[in-house]
């Protein structure tokens, strides 16, 4: 189990904190999806869990033992991010992107192993894109990529697995398949797996478990049809919706009637 507890973050000179005070565990096997309005804090506590950035309160615990004391290469075996995008400065094969998920693994000036390579292939073949393996990464569409990072990322071995926005920049098609891949191999794998996600639907649709977060505070978490309520929705977004029902999900009807607010970017 990957515990959070009471974790709180402010900027250096900052007095105000960019989150407060959060709890909540993710489990094994299952996708905990982070769901908020852009600016709410959903990247500053995925960078203190990944421990890019140090909290200021608070502790990450994955099986009893403390993320925030590890080095970054303890960090490196024990989890693995999947960024919302990823531009190499050079066109790598798909097949090299992915193994460069065995980078903690190998140790310096030392060439990837018979092993590192064969876990490079297994990743590639668990995501289903055996037939991207030569292709340049820069030349695949932005769902290829979605599902080449998630290979690296596999092919790491963590037991956790991270994901930053994995649909942001895809159309609906790519946002479903990348989705279903993530669920199918988290299940599978037994993996514990933390997700962001801007869309409430895609939380009911694909997630075992949500945790509202709005203003830097933890609002909800629990079941995403417990917690992905209209009352919920409407403090966090500031529109009127409707939580429609079906077949024991749901999915959001956004009421609107005028322009809402202002643009904010997170």
């Amino acid at each position: 189990m990957l515990r959070i507890d009471n974790l709180s973050f402010k900027h250096t000179g900052s007095a105000s904190e960019v989150i407060s005070g959060f709890t909540f565990s993710a489990e094994a096997g299952a996708i905990t999806t982070i769901l908020g309005p852009n600016g709410s804090g959903k990247t500053t506590l995925f960078r203190c869990i990944a421990g890019l950035w140090k909290p200021q309160r608070g502790n990450v615990s994955f099986r009893k033992s403390d993320m925030t004391r590890l080095s970054a290469h303890e960090r490196a075996r024990l989890l693995a991010v999947v960024p919302q995008d990823h531009e190499p400065p050079f066109p790598y094969s798909v097949f090299d992107i992915v193994l460069m998920g065995r980078a903690g693994h190998v140790a310096m000036f030392s060439a990837p192993s018979e092993h590192d390579i064969s876990a490079a292939h297994a990743a590639i073949v668990s995501v289903g894109i055996e037939h991207l393996s030569e292709r340049p990464y820069t030349k695949i569409s932005g769902g290829e990529r979605q599902l080449v990072l998630i290979a690296r990322a596999l092919a790491q071995e963590t037991p956790i697995l991270i994901l930053d926005e994995p649909t942001s920049h895809l159309d609906f098609r790519n946002q479903i398949i990348v989705l279903e891949k993530v669920r199918s191999i988290v299940t599978e794998k037994g993996l514990t797996a933390l997700m962001t996600l801007h869309d409430p639907n895609l939380a009911l649709l694909f997630s075992h478990q949500v945790v509202l977060i709005n203003e830097g505070h933890l609002i909800a978490s629990g079941k995403p049809q417990q917690v992905v309520t209209a009352e919920h929705l409407q403090a966090m977004y500031g529109i009127p919706v409707t939580v429609v029902r079906n077949n024991g999900t749901g999915f959001i009807c956004p009421q609107v009637t005028s322009t809402v607010g202002q643009y904010t970017n997170d």
